[in-house]
């Protein structure tokens, strides 16, 4: 009820392009895990089973977790069937969060049967590559007309992350070398 269905899932993708791959998909439950899993099928058309879980008292976080399982392309269906009746008797996220299960003990639940193995593991946290030479892409992408227009109106820029929404300040000097270097 706090989500609600009048709205869209935004999803912002940086696939090492010149620009970053931008979708936006309506909400179709409230429910987030069903409105990711609605994301994916439309968006990806990669079949994806989405859970998520938080448990709060009224003053904090107690846990919070989720997974996500996309198909791979050739699949079987012997697969396919196997991890239908996983998730079918898959206990909420939360219900296994506070029962201690670790990612690794769910990852073992939700694919019981199909021998998973752990390739790698990382800490999960947000972190922005950026920085003001990256950034500076956006002004070359302008072009030396709109680029000049700036220097010469503004004698400065600013240009802002869209992921982490750090600022970064261009002078005079700066935009001509960068003017200079296209």
């Amino acid at each position: 009820a706090a989500v609600g269905t009048n709205g869209v899932v935004k999803v912002i993708k940086d696939l090492g392009l010149r620009e970053p791959y931008n979708g936006a998909y309506p909400l179709v439950s409230g429910e987030i895990a069903e409105d990711f899993t609605h994301y994916f099928a439309v968006s990806e058309q990669t079949p994806s089973v989405v859970a998520l879980g938080v448990l709060t008292t009224e003053t904090h976080v107690e846990c919070a977790g989720g997974l996500i399982v996309q198909l791979m392309p050739d699949a079987t269906e012997e697969s396919i069937s196997q991890l239908e009746k996983n998730i079918q008797n898959l206990k909420s996220i939360t219900t296994m969060l506070s029962e201690g299960k670790t990612p690794e003990d769910m990852l073992n639940i939700v694919l019981e049967g199909l021998q998973p193995r752990i390739l790698d593991k990382i800490d999960v946290k947000f972190e922005c590559e950026c920085c003001k030479d990256k950034v500076q892409e956006a002004l070359v992408a302008i072009g030396k007309t709109a680029l000049s227009q700036i220097i010469e109106e503004d004698k400065q820029a600013e240009v802002g992350c869209q992921f982490c929404n750090s600022k970064y300040m261009y002078n005079e000097e700066e935009l001509l070398n960068i003017l200079k270097d296209m």
